[in-house]
């Protein structure tokens, strides 16, 4: 007791020892939760060397990032060091187009993501996409090792391709393509239900699957030729096209989908690369879809493993990415892409439980073709995109008398050959064309007539389908008269200059076998002054001139067109340029 009365206290040692005790075993519990976190995180190796780590970023393409997380999450698990760092590597994911334009040094980490240390593409092809700007390339100096490959393909549904014969019968792309373009196929067929299919299209810029259909179209045997009968085989599909998507998923889904609701449901076919098949096919039984690979030269995506030049690339991480890069190349990791419907680098099926060869898949599918320059590449879009654009076409066929001489090396005249490429063009027309056809001769009082009036190519003219007035005022012309080419250029001209719609190449097709033959109205300097002046520079109109056989006035035709900013084609043996009249007829001349 104290001097106040008070009775102190006495503190029991036993219970301050007791609290000193339980502090230390907090503080314990502590230091081991952060040090599991730093385990985890990789900042700790087994014999706590690890005082510092690298984590390296992998952008890859959708369809190996699954698989590739996967992956990289059992190469983490291993605990990897280099020179007392741990670690550690992420995935992330990004369509190969939109890294193809990203990739250099003003890669934007708020707009693109983290900066990568690797690129994983879908294809090597992007690497030359990529490639073509120089502040890439600089980037892209490291050879790329490929780590799965996955043929491009035609995904067809299957009970169209068993009713084309498949996989009794091995069908390629132009099979299908040439079935969808022809109703009647499919009645003789027996399914005239599929005669309203069509096939759909990917954005080449941003889908693998897409720009290897653009190959395949254009540059089939990948020799770099690109003709005329590569550009009609790009109009045969642009006539069958039903949709368009970024990518394969929206097709996919609107495998699933019930027409009512999803607009892409018509269409029956579309580019995919093998594994977006498979992985479709096993998760919907019943409505799979037949894989159809390119008969000669197949676009096979690579998946390049490529490590990036960049001045953000430590030698640290450089370590690191050479520990992932042999570790995706080992047996386990291997397993863990054959798994994702992925086959090896050399296109063999690894696991032949989701790559069955019953199922249409090929144990050794077709050749690869050869790597394109980006040059090559380049040349070959632009002609893709050409293709695409809308057309506003005015088609003027001479018929005047020259027009019945026979034409050397075949039994047909001039007249004869032209309403043959006429009606062959006409039926390679796209749905998104508008088109109208003269004729022009000196008889009746009038240079020119309207034989089918300037409209859209889906829409009536008349009472008739257009499609329908153009092949049968074509089947009915005659040859006689003389020739007033060029009052008719003039008022052509004239005419498309009213009909001039934007974000469409609008032009005159003016296709002839001789020369001015009037007296009166138009002069060649008169016409060539007025086209000159008259051209309006916001609303252009070509005028494209053919001259046909070895009588076509083709100097003052080269005037003409070059005048109305067009061009002049001779063809003095026109029985040799049946595909050149044939493009002429479509307004796609190169």
């Amino acid at each position: 007791m104290d001097s106040n009365g008070v009775v102190a206290r006495r503190r029991r040692p036993g219970l301050t020892v007791l609290r000193i005790f339980l502090v230390i075993l907090l503080c314990l519990a502590v230091v081991a939760a952060t040090i599991g976190v730093l385990w985890q995180q990789g900042m700790l190796s087994l014999a706590g060397r690890c005082m510092s780590s690298s984590t390296v970023t992998v952008v890859a393409s959708p369809a190996v990032e699954p698989a590739l997380n996967q992956a990289v999450a059992k190469w983490n698990a291993t605990r990897p060091t280099v020179d007392g760092a741990c670690l550690t590597a992420r995935t992330v994911v990004q369509e190969s187009g939109q890294a193809a334009a990203a990739v250099g040094p003003g890669w934007d980490p708020a707009r693109d993501g983290g900066k990568p240390d690797v690129w994983v593409p879908d294809s090597s092809v992007w690497l030359s996409v990529a490639g073509s700007r120089p502040e890439a390339a600089a980037l892209l100096t490291a050879e790329g090792t490929s780590i799965a490959s996955s043929p491009a393909v035609l995904a067809l549904r299957k009970p169209m391709a068993g009713a084309l014969g498949w996989p009794q019968k091995q069908l390629g792309r132009q099979d299908v393509i040439g079935a969808l373009s022809q109703p009647d196929v499919w009645a003789k067929a027996g399914h005239p239900e599929y005669a309203n299919a069509r096939v759909g299209l990917t954005d080449p810029a941003t889908s693998t699957a897409g720009l290897a259909s653009v190959l395949s179209i254009l540059d089939p045997t990948g020799t770099g030729e690109l003709g005329e009968q590569q550009l009609i085989a790009g109009l045969q599909v642009s006539r069958v096209v039903g949709g368009f998507a970024p990518d394969a998923s929206v097709f996919f889904a609107a495998q699933t989908t019930a027409a009512a609701v999803d607009p892409n449901s018509v269409v029956a076919a579309f580019p995919a690369l093998e594994k977006e098949v498979a992985e479709f096919n096993a998760a919907n039984p019943g409505g799979e879809m037949a894989p159809v690979y390119d008969p000669q030269q197949t676009f096979v995506a690579d998946f390049p493993f490529v490590p990036l030049t960049a001045d953000w690339v430590s030698e640290r991480d450089r370590a690191a990415v050479a520990e992932i890069r042999e570790y995706l190349t080992g047996a386990e990791a291997r397993a863990i892409l054959a798994r994702h419907y992925l086959r090896t680098p050399d296109g063999a099926v690894a696991d032949a439980a989701v790559l069955p060869s019953e199922g249409g898949y090929p144990a050794t599918p077709p050749a690869a073709r050869a790597a394109i320059t980006p040059e090559r590449l380049s040349q070959v879009m632009a002609a893709w995109a050409d293709l695409q654009r809308k057309v506003n076409l005015l088609v003027v066929l001479d018929t005047s008398g020259s027009m019945t001489k026979p034409v050397p090396g075949t039994q047909l005249n001039r007249l004869a050959l032209l309403q043959q490429t006429a009606g062959t063009g006409f039926n390679l027309l796209p749905h998104t064309m508008s088109i109208g056809l003269w004729e022009f001769s000196g008889r009746g009082g009038e240079p020119h007539r309207e034989l089918v009036p300037f409209g859209p190519y889906p829409a009536m003219a008349g009472a008739v389908p257009r499609a329908q007035a153009l092949t049968q005022s074509v089947g009915q012309l005659r040859a006689e008269g003389d020739t007033p080419l060029y009052d008719t250029v003039y008022d052509a001209f004239k005419t498309m200059q009213k009909q001039w719609e934007a974000g469409s190449t609008n032009s005159v097709v003016i296709i002839t076998d001789g020369a001015n033959e009037v007296a009166t109205g138009l002069t060649l300097a008169q016409l060539t002054e007025k086209l000159g002046k008259e051209q309006i520079k916001e609303k252009p109109v070509q005028v494209v001139t053919i001259a046909v056989g070895p009588d076509a006035d083709a100097e003052s035709l080269e005037q003409v067109a070059s005048a109305a900013g067009g061009r002049n084609l001779v063809l003095r043996e026109p029985g040799s340029a049946i595909e050149t009249l044939v493009l002429a007829f479509t307004g796609r001349l190169q």
